[in-house]
């Protein structure tokens, strides 16, 4: 029965895909999600960013929390999801979500310049003995750092946040993406997950944003206020 129940629901999904050939593209169409995911995503396809309900909740975000952490958690998520449309894949589609290359050939190779910094960066960490594969993971430690710039800059032009707030804002964000991992699970995901692992989605992000280090007050040339810093955007 539960094999019957999945061919059926794949030739359904497949009967539906087929009745959207030859339409216009429906920029509201949720996919595969729901709004019940604790989840967000872009879609490049649709130049479009998807927030479901079911993480407009704690502790991503709260009528009843602070400001600093709202904008620490969902907030970044928020920024996470638009700068993918500037990633190293998001930057090759246009306003339309037409893979058409818009960026003059100078803006492209000092985006990869920039982007180049992130990616050795985010190489040089490790997991159980194994390096983090920056190629890999370099689309969404972009959009992690352009997430957080763009949701830091958006507090402070809302509020002006006392020293205390601006710190609970970086615990808020560090607190987003708090997990615990299987050792084998962990070094599974250095092969196949797009993301960073989730200690230096933290690590790797924060330690590249100057306001984290001038906030905690953190040494100049340590490791999380380093002399030399990557910045794309």
């Amino acid at each position: 029965l539960f094999f019957d129940n999945c061919v059926a629901t794949n030739a359904y999904d497949v009967k539906k895909a087929l009745s959207r050939l030859g339409k216009p593209v429906n920029r509201f169409r949720w996919g595969s999600s729901s709004a019940t995911d604790v989840n967000s995503f872009y879609s490049r396809k649709v130049n479009g960013i998807f927030i479901p309900a079911g993480i407009l909740q704690p502790p991503f975000f709260s009528s009843k929390q602070s400001p600093a952490r709202n904008y620490g958690s969902v907030g970044g998520i928020c920024g996470h999801e638009m700068t993918h449309g500037f990633d190293d894949i998001g930057r090759e589609y246009d306003a339309d979500g037409n893979r058409n290359g818009w960026w003059t050939p100078q803006v492209v190779a000092n985006f990869k310049d920039r982007a180049k910094c992130i990616k050795d960066l985010f190489s040089g960490y490790e997991v159980d003995g194994r390096h983090v594969n920056g190629e890999l993971t370099l689309g969404e430690a972009i959009a992690d750092s352009g997430g957080m710039k763009f949701s830091w800059e958006a507090f402070l032009k809302k509020y002006t946040p006392t020293p205390q707030e601006k710190q609970e804002y970086f615990i808020a964000m560090g607190q987003t993406w708090c997990q615990k991992d299987k050792e084998v699970a962990a070094r599974a995901n250095l092969l196949t997950d797009q993301h960073p692992p989730s200690k230096y989605r933290v690590i790797g992000t924060l330690s590249q944003f100057a306001p984290f280090a001038e906030t905690f007050k953190c040494p100049v040339g340590s490791p999380m206020n380093p002399e030399k810093r990557c910045h794309l955007w």
